[in-house]
């Protein structure tokens, strides 16, 4: 199944006062006609074109009427020439490959915004982890409720 982009028609309203609405007419040939499908589409001067309107491959030409209260119709004024409407052929071929790297996956990183207005603390070698747990919150910055600590060679320490 193919998508294709809805398209809008619109016309000029018609000079009548007795104008209650349109009719949009359309055929899968060059000509449209009275005998061709249709809908009531109310008293407007455009409309995207409903999935009604099968716009397939190939040309579509529409016609619109206007419509008195007793349901007689003006002349129908069509479009120029018929929209032509052309579907790409797919792409064939898909495969996929594995290769030869390899992603790591776990936990995520920290989003840019959890570290923002941070101070960098380089605690003594001799203060423990609660020290710096509490010279974080000093400096305005409350740590999740399970933070992790990270020795200099990157080992992860749970508290």
């Amino acid at each position: 199944m193919a998508k294709i982009r809805k398209c809008k028609l619109s016309w000029e309203a018609s000079d009548s006062d007795h104008v209650i609405g349109y009719k949009l007419y359309w055929s899968k040939t060059k000509d449209v006609s009275y005998d061709s499908k249709y809908i009531k589409i109310g008293n407007v001067t455009e409309i995207a074109l409903p999935d009604d309107v099968t716009l397939a491959d190939g040309p579509v030409m529409f016609g619109v009427t206007a419509v008195d209260k007793d349901g007689n119709e003006s002349d129908m004024t069509t479009i120029g020439e018929p929209y032509q409407l052309h579907v790409p052929k797919a792409p064939a071929g898909l495969s996929l490959q594995p290769l030869d790297e390899y992603k790591l996956v776990g936990e995520p990183k920290p989003e840019p915004n959890e570290l923002r207005n941070v101070t960098t603390i380089s605690p003594e070698p001799n203060d423990s982890e609660d020290a710096l747990a509490q010279a974080i919150e000093t400096n305005g910055y409350s740590p999740p409720a399970k933070m992790k600590y990270y020795d200099d060679v990157g080992y992860r320490k749970i508290p």
